[in-house]
């Protein structure tokens, strides 16, 4: 009696079919993530006033480098992610108080605005709103780390989407 033993090299289909499997997980993981971090805006400090941020929140998958990337393109979003001013995650900006008008855009938004004592701040947001404007003033604005935190809260479930569509 012959054995025959046959031995086959399945490399690159396993590579491909790994490669495959693996876009589809980062493609999960990105698309859960992005939910995740528009969830994370609606938490303390709630940062939703128009829904911009929220709705411009998306993801890219990078196969070349085997990762998927959230974050917004809008021009706020760090100031929100990190915070401003006296709250600021990297060590504020000092003292000073910032009068806004809520509602207003302007063209000439710069990086750090006029700095005002607490008393003049109470002087041109009382003269704004005697014009009628819907004026305010602030030391800054909390942080609200929705996509550090969309990252850091769901490991544990990003780690499972992933397990299971490589598993099957």
């Amino acid at each position: 009696m012959e054995i025959k033993i046959e031995i086959q090299d399945n490399t690159e289909e396993f590579k491909k079919e790994f490669g495959e499997k693996l876009k589809t997980a980062l493609e999960a993981v990105g698309m859960q993530a992005e939910g995740n971090a528009k969830l994370e805006i609606e938490n303390l400090p709630r940062r939703v006033d128009t829904g911009l941020l929220r709705n411009s929140v998306t993801h890219k998958v990078k196969n070349d480098e085997n990762a998927v990337y959230i974050g917004s393109n809008t021009y706020y979003a760090v100031y929100v992610h990190e915070g401003t001013g006296k709250y600021a995650t990297n060590g504020g900006t000092g003292d000073g108080w910032w009068v806004y008008v809520k509602g207003s855009t302007s063209s000439k938004i710069s990086a750090h605005g006029k700095r005002y004592t607490e008393a003049q701040a109470r002087r041109v947001v009382a003269f704004l709103k005697s014009k009628g404007l819907d004026a305010h003033m602030t030391q800054g604005m909390k942080p609200n780390r929705f996509l550090t935190n969309a990252m850091q809260n769901y490991r544990d479930e990003y780690k499972k989407i992933i397990e299971n569509i490589l598993k099957n």
